[in-house]
C-alpha cells in the first residue's frame, strides 16, 4: 500500500506533466495542480496552456492553483538571459528556471497554501536517495531522447529530496501510450520546442530589448580579415552555420560573438572542435564535492552527447580537458558532469576555449 502524501504538481497543460497528475492520483495521493504565469503570451504557460491545465484538473477532481510570478521570472530569468546575449554568450534559460522558479518561488508559494509535502513535474529524469551516503542523487531518465536531467542540475539537496518524477522510468511513447489509455485531452498535444517567452522569434525578441546590438559589424577570420558585416552580434550563437551571409569555398561558422567590439569570429568545420574549455560557478548535485582532478564525462547542452574528459578543479572553478575534440561549445552554456547516468554536478562554460 502507497503512504499518502500531499503533492504539489506542476501543471503546464501539456502530455507529461499531466500524466504525472493523473498517475499520482491513481496512487490514493493528496494533489494540487500548480501552473505559474509568468510571460505573456507564454508558449509553456499562456493561456492556452493554463486552460489545458484547469481542464486536467477538473477531471482528475483536484484543486488547480494558477500563481503569478511574472516579476520574479524577468528578474531571476529572462533578465539574466538579456545580460548573457548581451555579453556574446550562450545562456540555457530553463535550468536557470526550475532552479529559481519552478522548485522556489512556485514551491514556496504552494506550500504555504496547501501545506504540500512533495513537488513532482512531468520531468524525465530520476530522484532516488543513496542509502549509504543518505545523499539526494540525480539521474538520467531511462528514455535517451527524452532524458531532462540536463535542465535539472542547478537543484540542490533540499529541492532533490521533495521531488517527485513519475515519469522518469518511462519512454515518450509509453507516456503518450497511456495518457490516451485514459482519455486524457492533452494526450497528442506536440511537445513544446522553444523558449517560452520569445514568442517562437528569438530575433525579434533580441531586436526589441537590446537594440543597441542591432549594428552592423564586421565578420573576420581568427587572423583578423575581414570577410564580410554582420547585422547586429545579437543575431548569431556559436556554431551556427546558416544566414551569416558570407560566400567562402567551404561552410563557416560563427567561433565567437564580440558584442563590445562589435565582431563575429568565423571560421571552418576544423576550427570550431574545441580540445578544452573553463568552467566557472562548479557546483555539485549528487555528490560532495571533490577535489583536484576528476575523470567524468561532460555534456554541454540538452539532447547532446556525454563526452568522456577530465575535469581539473580550482576553487569554483576548473577546466575541462576532453579526450576527443568537440564543436558546439558556447561559452554560457553550461556543460554538466556525469558518471553514467548519474548526474555529479555542473558548471558554466567560459570563453576560455582550446581550440583542436
Amino acid at each position: 500500500m502507497v503512504h499518502q502524501m500531499r503533492i504539489a504538481v506542476g501543471l503546464s497543460g501539456g502530455v507529461d506533466s499531466s500524466l504525472a497528475a493523473a498517475r499520482l492520483v491513481a496512487e490514493g495521493h493528496e494533489v494540487v495542480g500548480v501552473t505559474m504565469v509568468i510571460w505573456p503570451d507564454s508558449s509553456c504557460c499562456g493561456a492556452e496552456a493554463i486552460a489545458d491545465a484547469s481542464a486536467l484538473a477538473s477531471r482528475l477532481g483536484i484543486q488547480h492553483l494558477k500563481l503569478d510570478l511574472m516579476e520574479q521570472f524577468k528578474a531571476e530569468v529572462v533578465d539574466p538571459f538579456l545580460e548573457t546575449y548581451a555579453d556574446g554568450r550562450t545562456p540555457n534559460p530553463c535550468p536557470t528556471c526550475n532552479e529559481r522558479l519552478k522548485f522556489d518561488h512556485m514551491w514556496q508559494a504552494a506550500r504555504a497554501e496547501t501545506g504540500a509535502e512533495y513537488l513532482a513535474t512531468g520531468h524525465y529524469a530520476r530522484v532516488a536517495q543513496d542509502p549509504v551516503t543518505g545523499r539526494w542523487q540525480l539521474r538520467s531518465g531511462v528514455d535517451p531522447r527524452k532524458d531532462q536531467a540536463y535542465m535539472l542540475w542547478r537543484l540542490s539537496q533540499d529541492q532533490l529530496s521533495r521531488l517527485i518524477t513519475p515519469l522518469g522510468s518511462m519512454t515518450k511513447e509509453e507516456t503518450r501510450r497511456e495518457a490516451k489509455a485514459l482519455g486524457l485531452d492533452v494526450a497528442d498535444k506536440p511537445d513544446s520546442q522553444d523558449l517560452c517567452f520569445t514568442s517562437q522569434d528569438l530575433s525579434g525578441f533580441l531586436a526589441r530589448h537590446l537594440p543597441e546590438h542591432e549594428r552592423p559589424g564586421p565578420i573576420v577570420d581568427l587572423s583578423g580579415q575581414v570577410l564580410g558585416a554582420h547585422k547586429g552580434t545579437t543575431h548569431y550563437t556559436v556554431g551556427q552555420r546558416k544566414g551569416l551571409g558570407v560566400a567562402a569555398p567551404t561552410p563557416l561558422y560563427v567561433l565567437d560573438v564580440l558584442p563590445a567590439e562589435g565582431r563575429l569570429v568565423v571560421g571552418t568545420r576544423e576550427q570550431t572542435l574545441v580540445r578544452g574549455f573553463g568552467v566557472e560557478d562548479v557546483r555539485w548535485v549528487s555528490v560532495t564535492e571533490p577535489a583536484g582532478v576528476v575523470s567524468l564525462s561532460v555534456r554541454i547542452r540538452h539532447g547532446g552527447d556525454l563526452h568522456a574528459a577530465t575535469l581539473v578543479l580550482s576553487g569554483s572553478g576548473g577546466r575541462v580537458e576532453l579526450e576527443a575534440a568537440i564543436p558546439g561549445v558556447a561559452p554560457g552554456q553550461y556543460a554538466v558532469f556525469h558518471d553514467g547516468d548519474l548526474v555529479l554536478g555542473g558548471g558554466t562554460i567560459t570563453r576560455d576555449v582550446l581550440r583542436a
